[in-house]
């Protein structure tokens, strides 16, 4: 087998001298047989090169070429308008005189908003697909600050309505303040770890607020809500100068009990959230629970 194995080496490297002496002296070498004849390599070679050029020609330059047809199907299969919308709205929020935040952009942790009365004294906050203000206003302030965005707006006749994203699902905080007789209508969930709502002089009537940790405050405005948790789940801080707080149509204090201080930290070991409600004159605040 050893000398098998030589011999065969020895004529495979006689063979491929003859090839290169051959090639040398102006011969040609075969590599392959078609059409009734045999093809030299060079012809064989030259083939593949063109069809390697025609290929990328109609690859990269040709408009007719197959590869385009297959990528404009390929395109065509491909839906693109939520790509349009969004430079649309991308567009749209670098185009106006204040800033607005972009949900898929802009991940906001924070809303600190105040809605001040103008010629009007209407505000809506709802939710839909992204950041909005529309209505009759005026942008006295807005800013990006880190994940916060900060808004001060005012309310014009007809008034205005803020939308947030509803795939927000919560955020680290909101603070809502509303320094003068705005009334605030609030159609959609809030939910943040925190939640603070101080109405002064205005009135809030909001749909749902989940926190962990809710501050509210009025003064000689209203505040209705529905909050998140059953009232056995929060230690309830309560402190008036005169107007009634009342959970689910209980009086906890106001002139009707004649109590201006509240706390069931005795009533409840471990409560799970908290609440802290403050009536500064003689508006009124009421909460009612889902159970």
């Amino acid at each position: 087998m050893k000398k098998l194995i030589i011999a065969c080496c020895a004529v495979l490297a006689i063979g491929c001298g003859m090839m290169a002496g051959g090639w040398a002296a102006g011969g040609q070498l075969y590599g392959s047989y078609y059409d009734g004849e045999l093809h030299p390599v060079s012809e064989t070679v030259r083939d593949a090169v063109r069809v390697f050029d025609r290929l990328h020609f109609h690859t990269w330059w040709d408009g007719d070429g197959w590869i385009d047809d297959i990528a404009d199907d390929t395109l065509d299969d491909i839906d693109t308008a939520w790509v349009d919308s969004w430079l649309e709205q991308r567009q749209e929020t670098i185009d106006t005189p204040y800033t607005i935040p972009m949900a898929n952009i802009d991940r906001i942790q924070n809303l600190d908003l105040t809605f001040r009365s103008g010629a009007g004294n209407t505000a809506t906050i709802t939710s839909g697909d992204n950041y909005t203000l529309d209505g009759n206003f005026f942008v006295t302030a807005s800013a990006l600050n880190g994940r916060t965005w900060e808004l001060e707006v005012v309310a014009n006749e007809g008034g205005v309505t803020l939308t947030l994203p509803a795939d927000q699902q919560s955020y680290r905080s909101i603070a809502v303040h509303i320094p003068d007789g705005v009334a605030l209508d609030i159609q959609s969930t809030l939910s943040a770890a925190e939640i603070e709502i101080d109405a002064e002089a205005g009135t809030v009537d909001a749909e749902m607020l989940s926190a962990g940790s809710l501050d509210l405050s009025v003064s000689d405005g209203f505040l209705f809500a529905f909050i998140d948790h059953g009232a056995g789940e929060y230690h309830i801080d309560g402190k008036t100068n005169y107007g009634p707080f009342l959970l689910n149509d209980t009086e906890l204090i106001g002139p009707g009990v004649r109590e201006t201080r509240y706390d069931n930290r005795r009533d409840i070991q471990n409560p799970l959230y908290e609440l802290d409600v403050k009536v500064a004159g003689n508006g009124r605040i009421g909460l009612s629970t889902l159970y």
